[in-house]
């Protein structure tokens, strides 16, 4: 193996590491928190939010894949599964939705104001795990064996949150007016209509990003 291989194999190992460590971190520490934190939940509450659950797909898939790299480094495999590279460009998918949804639309709605979504482990989950995956899977894990055609999976948990938060939210509507606490995203204040604007809207921002994170995976110098 070649010394740069080597090293840039050990960087995506420590990095994957750090993020597997951050998640545990952040969603116990969300869990257990009594603190007042906004789009937070205590105990089971908390895997409502697609923040908690796109960091612990990212959170599995970084260890997944240190595991691997730790064999390829080691000489125990000559080289990481073309699978697990898609399941980490989905979880980094995930969390790349996660933080540029808070940036950009959560921070402006909130009541509690811009910076309250990066408050304890909200600022884990919202900044530090997406900027340190985007980073590994960038920089460090480039291959060649991620198809286009696969970039369409990184719809899966979206897809299945997607009707997961409807659930949720049109079960509980009254009026045409969903009770408080349902819409904890604020989708859906235009009512049912809203799935007309919300769902093509992330379809196409979905796949824009997977197809970035895949373009610039494949970049080499």
């Amino acid at each position: 193996m070649r010394d740069y291989e080597e090293r840039t194999i050990k960087k995506a190992i420590v990095i994957n590491v750090l993020i597997s460590v951050l998640v545990v971190i952040a969603v116990l520490w969300m869990m257990t928190d009594t603190s007042s934190i906004s789009l937070s939940g205590r105990r089971l509450q908390a895997f409502r939010f697609f923040t908690v659950d796109s960091n612990i797909l990212m959170g599995i898939s970084a260890c997944v894949l240190a595991i691997a790299q730790i064999g390829v480094l080691t000489g125990k495999r000559k080289d990481v599964a073309p699978g697990l590279y898609v399941f980490k460009l989905v979880s980094t998918v995930g969390v790349t939705i996660t933080m540029l949804v808070t940036v950009f639309y959560l921070g402006f709605v909130i009541p509690t104001g811009f910076f309250s979504l990066f408050y304890h482990s909200n600022f884990i989950m919202h900044l530090a795990v997406p900027v340190l995956s985007i980073l590994v899977f960038v920089l460090y894990e480039k291959t060649d064996s991620i198809a286009l055609k696969y970039t369409f999976f990184s719809y899966i948990p979206l897809v299945f949150y997607g009707i997961y938060y409807a659930a949720a939210a049109f079960t509980h509507m009254e009026n045409g007016v969903i009770e408080k606490g349902y819409d904890w995203y604020q989708l859906f204040r235009l009512g049912i209509a809203s799935v007309l604007l919300v769902y093509p809207f992330f379809a196409v921002f979905t796949f824009l990003l997977s197809y970035c994170l895949w373009r610039l995976n494949r970049v080499r110098k």
